[in-house]
């Protein structure tokens, strides 16, 4: 099995080409099982993130299964419908997502990393406050939408930075809908709640280069999670 370097900036877009090619041409027969998420990476060149998401699109789609432990993942049937129009829906879509995963990419992780530096008792306390609410939703088997959004604030104003914490404040509806279509997702909240805690983790530990890659980390979580949301129709 050959592929070929990643080079692209959109790098799990090209992931999933070359993995649809090879399932639907037959090479990856039905039953077949793939390299690892970490063998992946390394064939394309590109980070198990990237890998992780492009196999969430072929997941949804129905072109591959995912086998619980073991960490592999092995072709389905082939499927008797045209791919193309569906992951094309999905691109069109997600670039309308495009700018206000940037902009939260630029700045969360960034926010994050300042947060483990700055955040006193209080905000702490508030952070966890907030994912006890989390928690509390999510077996009500209600959404967590407000409190994403809140949870995400309480670190823009653990941050200490004015001037963050007022871009944060005028762009909120610019990113809410990042974060609403990640809820919506299916097992949105339970995902998002456990990035949220791997977050706060790192922020306690005043390491802020541990917070900016767990703030980084849920934010690549976050578009697999919108992805899964518009291939299934959702948006």
């Amino acid at each position: 099995m050959k592929f070929q370097t990643i080079k692209k900036t959109r790098v799990y877009e090209e992931v999933v080409k070359q993995l649809k090619e090879l399932i639907l041409s037959g090479e990856l027969g039905p039953g077949e099982k793939l390299p690892s998420e970490r063998e992946l990476a390394k064939e394309f060149g590109v980070s198990r993130v990237s890998v992780r998401q492009a196999l969430t699109v072929l997941e949804t789609l129905g072109l591959i299964e995912r086998k619980v432990g073991g960490g592999t993942f092995s072709v389905v049937e082939k499927v008797n419908f045209d791919i193309d129009p569906m992951l094309e829906n999905i691109m069109k879509n997600k670039d309308q997502l495009r700018e206000p995963l940037e902009i939260r990419r630029i700045l969360e992780p960034s926010l994050a990393q300042l947060a483990a530096e700055r955040a006193t008792e209080e905000d702490i306390k508030s952070l966890e406050d907030s994912l006890k609410r989390q928690k509390e939703l999510i077996e009500q088997g209600k959404l967590i939408i407000e409190e994403d959004n809140r949870f995400h604030y309480l670190i823009a104003k653990a941050a200490k930075n004015e001037i963050a914490l007022k871009i944060v404040e005028v762009i909120h509806d610019m990113i809410w809908q990042t974060r609403e279509k990640s809820i919506k997702a299916r097992q949105g909240s339970e995902l998002s709640y456990q990035g949220h805690q791997k977050i706060l983790r790192a922020i306690k530990t005043g390491k802020g280069e541990k917070a900016f890659n767990a703030m980084l980390d849920h934010l690549e979580e976050v578009e697999a999670l919108i992805m899964t949301h518009l291939a299934e129709g959702n948006i």
